[in-house]
């Protein structure tokens, strides 16, 4: 008797774009479709998406896989969906936004991060949910819609986040995970529930707020007007979801203690698993994926820095690459691989657009020291890579002071398709940097992870962290120079000089532009 193949759709809601992907059983996927769409800065610290756009995005998405794919629609058993964190969002009572979605590059609640800083709980709120304030976290842009438009406040029926958007349109449910949650400062992350006391402190209602619950936890099933849109049927099993650094993680290989992922892609970063709750203002905090995990994480603003380069610098590679047919960052990267280490004594500080840790700076921007009439192309470039991952290293030091053992370390994101900066970054870290990859080919990430979490949830997998490792049977490892590390030693002390020195620049430079601003 032939059993019914069974099969499971992923999707992972981007920055600049929504990923969709059908898988089988085997962890085979069958088709991707992408949709990318605008990220709207209506002012220079300000970063909005219509919430309406993501769910246009992904019944685009879904109805491409499906199509691609061939399936029987009526053989998919389950539908997972990952998406960006510090992310509000007010819906009314049908999921309906009232609002723009205020994502995670939004640091537009500066004034409300300064009263919650100045509170005398402020360092209790810390503690509550092992984060910083800042304005890119969530709490202060709730307070921010709260001051500047009460009227949506008050008609909000739930906050949510991303996924939690999604997630409700495909259920008509209203939750958050565990992964997302910690972008609230009244969320209580050792006993995973909403906190009475900071919420009223905080002015913030909890019947707002949707119910927690863990990611792999099956929020409900696909309604019958989702599933038109969708052109699926109705009842499809849909996971509640998760943050997309934390199944990124998982997708990188993450699946125990001490192993550590580095994210390089537009937002880069590190996450280390850890078994207990870490609290490091300097650093990001949150659940893991996996169950009793948690992941301390370092965030930075530079993994876009090569595609400003692109954009605004890379007019020949451009051409070039379309003469060429070739990525046009495989030509970045050759012209890297031509220019020694330190680029000639050029360094890069990639705060294009503030920063987040250790710094938590908005007013931070990119700077090339050390530039001469010798600078190359090439030096350029290669000063944007290495710049790229002494932002990250300079998280692997806070992380380490703090006695967290980082183990394996694990690379994942579009910068591991550049051999030349994975190498960069096992010589800047000064440890072996892998990049797992499947037996087939191709590599982890966020839809992969996604995979192995809904595979468990529907019961087509005992365990998602053993399902990953099985699909990454391969690691590609770079190992790391010691006399190159040493030269990077040196260069990374001038880095670090060079970004705390310029930080009150930075902030006078803010005001004059402010002050005289058309």
């Amino acid at each position: 008797m032939t059993m019914t193949q069974r099969y499971i759709i992923t999707i992972d809601v981007g920055t600049s774009s929504t990923k969709t992907a059908v898988w089988d059983e085997t962890g085979r996927q069958l088709a991707e479709a992408v949709q990318p769409y605008p990220l709207q800065r209506p002012h220079p610290v300000w970063a909005e998406i219509e919430g309406r756009v993501w769910w246009e995005a992904v019944c685009a998405t879904v109805r491409q896989v499906v199509a691609k794919s061939g399936l029987d629609p009526q053989h998919v058993a389950g539908i997972g969906v990952d998406g960006i964190g510090w992310t509000l969002l007010p819906v009314d009572r049908h999921g309906d936004p009232l609002h723009p979605a205020l994502i995670w590059l939004d640091r537009r609640a500066e004034e409300e991060t300064a009263w919650l800083k100045s509170l005398a709980a402020a360092d209790q709120l810390i503690e509550l949910c092992a984060n910083p304030i800042d304005p890119a976290y969530i709490t202060p842009k709730l307070l921010w819609l709260k001051r500047h438009h009460p009227q949506v406040f008050e008609a909000t029926h739930k906050f949510l986040t991303c996924s939690g958007y999604i997630v409700a349109q495909l259920t008509g449910e209203f939750t958050c995970d565990y992964t997302q949650a910690y972008g609230y400062h009244f969320f209580d992350i050792r006993r995973e529930q909403w906190s009475p006391w900071a919420a009223e402190l905080l002015g913030i209602p909890l019947e707002k707020m949707p119910r927690l619950q863990a990611c792999t936890d099956i929020a409900g099933t696909l309604t019958m007007p989702a599933a038109d849109q969708l052109g699926l049927p109705a009842g499809v099993p849909i996971i509640v979801g998760c943050l997309d650094a934390a199944v990124g993680a998982l997708g990188a290989g993450v699946t125990r203690w001490g192993q550590t992922n580095e994210q390089g892609g537009q937002a880069g970063g590190m996450a280390v698993s850890v078994d207990r709750v870490v609290v490091e203002p300097q650093l990001i905090f949150s659940h893991h994926v996996l169950p009793r995990q948690y992941l301390l994480q370092g965030g930075t603003v530079g993994g876009g820095s090569l595609g400003w380069f692109r954009d605004v610098l890379g007019q020949v590679e451009l051409n070039a690459s379309q003469l060429l047919d070739q990525n046009v960052f495989e030509l970045f990267s050759a012209q890297v691989a031509q220019t020694p280490p330190g680029a000639h004594g050029l360094i890069f500080v990639p705060y294009m657009a503030g920063e987040r840790t250790p710094l938590w700076n908005s007013h931070a921007r990119g700077v090339f020291f050390g530039l001469s009439y010798n600078t190359s192309r090439g030096d350029l470039l290669r000063a944007i890579m290495e710049g790229c991952a002494f932002a990250v290293y300079d998280n692997i030091h806070v992380a380490e002071q703090r006695g967290v053992v980082m183990q394996e370390y694990l690379g994942s994101g579009g910068a591991t398709h550049s051999a030349v900066w994975c190498q960069i970054k096992a010589d800047v870290y000064n440890r072996p940097f892998s990049v797992a990859r499947r037996a087939e080919g191709g590599e982890g990430g966020h839809t992969l992870g996604l995979y192995a979490l809904t595979a468990q949830a529907v019961r087509m997998c005992a365990s998602a962290g053993e399902c990953l490792e099985h699909l990454l049977s391969r690691r590609q490892v770079f190992e790391p120079s010691a006399e190159r590390h040493a030269l990077y030693q040196d260069l990374f002390g001038v880095y670090q000089d060079v970004s705390r020195r310029l930080l009150e620049d930075f902030d006078r430079l803010a005001v004059i532009m402010q002050k005289y601003k058309s």
